[in-house]
């Protein structure tokens, strides 16, 4: 018998030997199975605060709501995501038993050693404290414990994969969604090379010369939703990051009042290209800490070189 033989009688031996286990875990004496009260949350209110420890790790992630707004970790978190978790937590029960047998937690991915613990913390009162556990990759959902029972349920719906994101996955990545209409002028800067570029009549130039159109509509579409596209710099490279002698500059200007030409700065953003990084750059409002990373690709759209800012056929 080869060694590969072998090896496909072990992997199935193993996965026998597990379904035995969860059907012993499943099963009482008298051969029916009593799947108990189910999994539920019972959340009275909204929790004010998620806490996702991953032992395995050694980390917790924080969602927290910090008056009007959700952060994580102190970061921005994304709305959209924070209104999508609060219902499905609310929503989320389960009566599909698949093991009582503790011996089973651990290859389950819910015992106090692997998997994820949530604390749901509810404005006043104990935490609501549950175990998610490994995806059913079988039949969909995951594997949840309510952190006080030995019973493990499946669980379908969405929030367990809403609660298996990295902290990356919770943070806003919008840096600025601009009305594109109401622009007057941009002011670029990458090193020691600047342009200016200006709406006049309806028509974009640069130094007195027609501006490129697809160029201008490229730089223009970033500028309507422009979000992080490689994510987050570590908290570490944040702080290391000399934004105060940036490597470029945006600033963006609307038609409004903010003085006497008749302009107002909507955006003003700050670059610096990450070391060793493979082409990445951060970038930062500069009135604000948070940092954003970007491609190198993005930064080259947002930041044409003057040769681009001028047709060709000029």
């Amino acid at each position: 018998m080869s060694a590969k033989q072998l090896r496909l009688i072990a992997v199935l031996l193993g996965v026998l030997a597990l379904l035995v286990l969860l059907r012993l875990g499943r099963s009482d004496g008298g051969g029916s199975i009593d799947v108990g009260a189910g999994f539920s949350l019972d959340l009275v209110g909204e929790p004010v605060r998620v806490d996702i420890l991953q032992p395995v790790l050694g980390e917790t992630i924080r969602l927290e709501r910090d008056g009007e707004r959700w952060v994580v970790d102190g970061h921005p978190a994304d709305s959209a995501k924070i209104a999508d978790l609060l219902p499905a937590l609310a929503e989320a029960r389960s009566t599909e038993l698949v093991a009582r047998n503790p011996d089973n937690h651990d290859a389950l991915g819910v015992s106090d050693e692997s998997g994820r613990r949530i604390e749901l913390h509810m404005q006043t009162g104990e935490p609501v404290a549950f175990h998610l556990g490994n995806r059913d990759f079988g039949r969909g959902g995951y594997y949840v414990r309510d952190s006080a029972a030995v019973e493990v349920y499946r669980l379908d719906g969405p929030v367990g994969g809403f609660l298996s994101r990295d902290r990356d996955g919770w943070r806003d990545r919008l840096i600025a969604a601009l009305d594109t209409a109401a622009l007057r002028e941009i002011l670029i800067r990458r090193g020691d090379a600047e342009a200016t570029l200006v709406r006049s009549e309806g028509r974009w130039q640069v130094g007195g010369l027609p501006a490129d159109p697809s160029t201008v509509e490229d730089l223009l579409q970033m500028l309507a939703t422009l979000s992080a596209s490689t994510g987050f710099p570590s908290d570490a490279q944040a702080d290391e990051a000399d934004f105060s002698r940036p490597d470029g500059a945006l600033d963006v200007f609307a038609v409004g009042e903010g003085d006497i030409t008749a302009r107002s700065l909507v955006l003003s953003l700050r670059f610096v290209e990450a070391e060793g990084e493979g082409g990445e750059w951060w970038a930062r409002r500069a009135d604000e800490r948070e940092t954003y990373g970007l491609s190198a690709a993005s930064v080259r759209r947002l930041l044409p070189a003057g040769s681009r800012l001028l047709p060709a056929d000029r």
